[in-house]
């Protein structure tokens, strides 16, 4: 799911009008959360709009389903039907839901630089779901639209001018780069494999559209399962030892350009 700029800028002027700007980053801060999570997940789930949603069952701004908070929604005035929790309520549990499924993650081995990504992916898809999403190569696998963890970053990085104050993921704690990285060693992997296809295949490069830059996205994914199969590899998308080894020992070096 994309959003126009605009439109994301209009959401947000809503929050800071309505006055639930603040709110929502009092409860970020009581959690540790980076500014403006909540802000994304609430453009994510209602365009910003404080509503009844998915068929009466999701409740807010930020969709908290009385099929699986019933109890959460009865305990703050919002157990009958189409009734809304007060928003500092829900902020409050949006971000504890947050902090729970980062905790999750961590205790079962997410990286640092992936607990953002799987606490938005489980906050659409349960943490069972985010967690079997991972293993099968993506926890964004099992959420609405297969991309809600991805979506809400992209909004948040938005909402920052471009940046998300956390990176979306990757595994600098091993080495590993793999779909949603970043950074020069992505950007140099480009380059590499650029000069493999190149040299061994160069219509089979122009294929992939892989996009210059340090963003380890979906046509770079395809490149290196490519790459993987062509040379005997474990067809996984994620460039370790093998795969770098394979691939460095077959191009020369290429420098990295600046920027």
């Amino acid at each position: 799911m994309k959003i126009d700029p605009g439109e994301l800028k209009r959401q947000v002027s809503t929050a800071r009008t309505e006055g639930w700007a603040p709110i929502l980053r009092q409860a970020e801060q009581r959690h540790g959360l980076p500014d403006g999570i909540l802000l994304a997940i609430a453009s994510r789930e209602t365009n910003m709009q404080d509503i009844v949603g998915d068929g009466g069952h999701g409740r807010g701004l930020f969709q908290i389903d009385d099929r699986a908070h019933g109890d959460w929604l009865a305990q703050h005035g919002a157990g009958a039907a189409r009734a809304l929790p007060a928003v500092p309520d829900a902020a409050e549990y949006a971000a504890t839901l947050l902090d729970q499924n980062r905790a999750f993650a961590r205790k079962n081995g997410v990286a640092e630089a992936e607990l953002l990504m799987f606490a938005a992916s489980a906050y659409n898809a349960g943490c069972g779901g985010a967690l079997a999403g991972r293993r099968a190569g993506d926890c964004d696998r099992r959420t609405t639209g297969g991309d809600y963890g991805r979506d809400v970053l992209a909004r948040l990085a938005a909402i920052h001018g471009g940046t998300a104050p956390d990176a979306p993921p990757a595994r600098p704690d091993d080495g590993i780069l793999q779909k949603g990285a970043r950074g020069p060693a992505v950007r140099q992997l480009k380059l590499d494999l650029q000069a493999w296809f190149e040299l061994h295949s160069p219509d089979l490069w122009k294929t992939f559209g892989v996009a210059p830059g340090p963003v380890f996205g979906s046509a770079l994914d395809r490149c290196v399962r490519s790459f993987q199969q062509l040379n005997g590899l474990t067809v996984d998308g994620e460039v370790g030892p093998a795969t770098l080894g394979a691939l460095r020992g077959a191009v020369p070096a290429s420098p990295v350009p600046p920027g």
